[in-house]
C-alpha cells in the first residue's frame, strides 16, 4: 500500500545563480518532508510546479515516499523490496553456477539491510543477515518441504517483510545512495575489496534491468559515470611479484605440506604442487584426474584441464554436494585448456600423488 497524504504545500520557484547562467528551483512540502527538483529553464520548472498545483486542486494525495501524487506512481510504490528480492533469486537460480547463487543472496542481504525503514534492534544483527542469506534468499532452503524454516528464523523474516520499504525508495536519490554505500561497506565499516565492490554492483544492476523489464521501474536508478558514484573501483589486474613464492620457499613448502600425518600430506602436496608448477585454479586443481597429467622423467609435463570444481556448499548446490561442477571459467561449454608443467614440479615417482588423490 502507498502512505499518501493531503497536507501538501507548494512553493514558490527559486532562482539560483550559476556560472554558466540560472537554475530553477520547484520546492514543494509533502507532511513534514520537503521535496525539490531543479530545471534548467523557467519554463520547465513552471510546468512541472503547475502540474504539482493541479494536484492539489483535484484533491489527490501525495505520497509520503516520493512526494509525487499517488496517480503519478509506478508500480514500485505496490511493490515491496523484500518480495522483490525473492522473486529475483527464485527466477536467476536455475539459471546461475552455485557460487553466484551464494554471491547474489550476500549482494541482497546488504541491499535489504539498507532499505529497512529501522534497523531490527530487537534482533541480533548476525542472526538477521544469517535468515536473509541462508533462508530468504537461498532458493533451496526455503522451499524445501522437509527442512521448513526455523520458527526463529521465521519470525526475523517476517518482520523484515513487514518493515521493509517499497521499491519507490529507488526513485530516490539519497535511498539509492545509502544501497550503494552498504554494497560496498563490510561489516565493521571498511572499505570493501574493490573486486567484491564491482561484483556486488554487477548483481545489483541485474536485479535493477529485471525490474525495469517488467515495469517495476521506469529506468535503471543505479548511478552511473565517473563522479557520480556509480563508478566501481578498479580491479588490479597484475600480481605483486613481492607476494610471489620464491622456488627455495616453493620447495620448503612442499615438503613440509608432504610431511604432514596420514594421507593429508601426500594429497595435500599434489593439490600445492600443481597450483605452484602449472599455474592452476584451486578449484581446477581439485577437478583433476591422474589421466589428465603427462608427467615425463624430465622437461616440460603437460596438463589436459577439463572443467571446474569449485567449494561453494551443499545449501548451493544442485547436487546437494559441497563442489559444485562447472566448466572452465571464461570458455565456451566442454572447452578444455592445455596446461605446460613446469620441469622443476616434482617427478611422479617422488611426489607421493597417489592415483585419484585429486580428485577430494
Amino acid at each position: 500500500m502507498i502512505d499518501g497524504t493531503f497536507d501538501v504545500r507548494i512553493y514558490s520557484i527559486e532562482r539560483r545563480t550559476r556560472a554558466s547562467g540560472y537554475t530553477y528551483k520547484v520546492v514543494w512540502k509533502v507532511g513534514v518532508k520537503k521535496h525539490s527538483k531543479t530545471y534548467p529553464t523557467k519554463a520547465l520548472a513552471d510546468a512541472q510546479r503547475s502540474d504539482l498545483l493541479t494536484a492539489v486542486k483535484r484533491g489527490e494525495p501525495f505520497s509520503t515516499e516520493t512526494g509525487m501524487p499517488i496517480s503519478y506512481a509506478s508500480k514500485a510504490a505496490d511493490t515491496n523490496w523484500y518480495d522483490f528480492a525473492v522473486e529475483f533469486i527464485d527466477k536467476t537460480w536455475p539459471h546461475v553456477s552455485a557460487n553466484q547463487r551464494k554471491n547474489v543472496a550476500k549482494a541482497m542481504t546488504s541491499a535489504t539491510i539498507a532499505l529497512l525503514r529501522t534497523p531490527p534492534k530487537q534482533f541480533d544483527a548476525v542472526k538477521v543477515r544469517t535468515a536473509l542469506r541462508e533462508w530468504a534468499f537461498n532458493y533451496k532452503r526455503r522451499t524445501n518441504p522437509e527442512e521448513p524454516i526455523p520458527d526463529e528464523i521465521r519470525v526475523i523474516l517476517d518482520w523484515i517483510q513487514r518493515n521493509t520499504l517499497s521499491m519507490a525508495a529507488w526513485e530516490q536519490s539519497d535511498r539509492v545512495d545509502t544501497v550503494v554505500s552498504a554494497l560496498g561497506t563490510l561489516l565493521d565499516g571498511t572499505a570493501a575489496a574493490a573486486s567484491s565492490v564491482s561484483r556486488n554492483r554487477r548483481i545489483m544492476n541485474l536485479a535493477m534491468e529485471y525490474a525495469v523489464r517488467h515495469g517495476i521501474l521506469r529506468t535503471n536508478p543505479l548511478p552511473k559515470g565517473k563522479g557520480s558514484g556509480g563508478g566501481a573501483p578498479k580491479v588490479a589486474q597484475a600480481i605483486d611479484k613481492r607476494s610471489l613464492l620464491n622456488p627455495e620457499q616453493v620447495t620448503d613448502l612442499l615438503d613440509w605440506v608432504g610431511e604432514r600425518p596420514l594421507r593429508r600430506g601426500p594429497l595435500y602436496r599434489a593439490f600445492f604442487a600443481t597450483l605452484c608448477y602449472a599455474g592452476l585454479r584451486p578449484e581446477e586443481a581439485v577437478a583433476l584426474h591422474v589421466s589428465d597429467a603427462t608427467l615425463p622423467e624430465e622437461g616440460w609435463g603437460e596438463f589436459i584441464v577439463h572443467n571446474a570444481r569449485p567449494e561453494v556448499g551443499s545449501q548451493w548446490t544442485d547436487s546437494g554436494e559441497t563442489h559444485d561442477d562447472r566448466d572452465l571459467k571464461g570458455r565456451a561449454e566442454g572447452d578444455t585448456r592445455t596446461v605446460p608443467i613446469h620441469p622443476d614440479a616434482p617427478p611422479p615417482s617422488t611426489s607421493g600423488w597417489p592415483a585419484g588423490s585429486w580428485r577430494t
